[in-house]
């Protein structure tokens, strides 16, 4: 890795919009903010040629740009993008109580008469509740 593009993956997490934050994560597959813990997924992005958001991306040393074909250009993530991206995910991450409280919305689909108290008192959910 060269020196300049060294001091680019360096930029600070505050240094990227939103935006560009969410354009990060999106690549990832980890733009849920229901998930504890992002895990990536994928590492890719299709845009159209010049899209000037990858562009600015790519000269902050967060993108690269690895193929073109058809009509689009194909990026993916750096090891610097990807740990920015990892690291927003916790500005778009619920609070452990709304996850908890999803995790209950999701079981309750299958269990109709399950009450919220009894999903947090049970020792059956248990692990549930500790891994939201």
């Amino acid at each position: 890795m060269s020196k300049a593009h060294e001091l680019r993956a360096n930029t600070p997490i505050r240094d990227l919009s939103n935006e560009q934050l969410r354009t990060l994560r999106h690549m990832l597959g980890i733009n849920e903010p229901w998930d504890r813990v992002p895990k990536p997924y994928r590492n890719y992005y299709c845009a159209n040629p010049d899209d000037k958001e990858l562009k600015e991306l790519e000269a902050l040393g967060v993108v690269e740009l690895y193929s073109t074909h058809g009509r689009y250009d194909w990026y993916r993530c750096t090891d610097a993008g990807k740990a920015k991206a990892i690291r927003s995910h916790r500005t778009i991450r619920y609070a452990k109580s709304k996850r908890v409280y999803g995790k209950f919305l999701d079981i309750s689909d299958c269990r109709p008469d399950l009450t919220f108290k009894q999903f947090l008192t049970s020792p059956e959910f248990k692990e549930t509740r500790k891994t939201a």
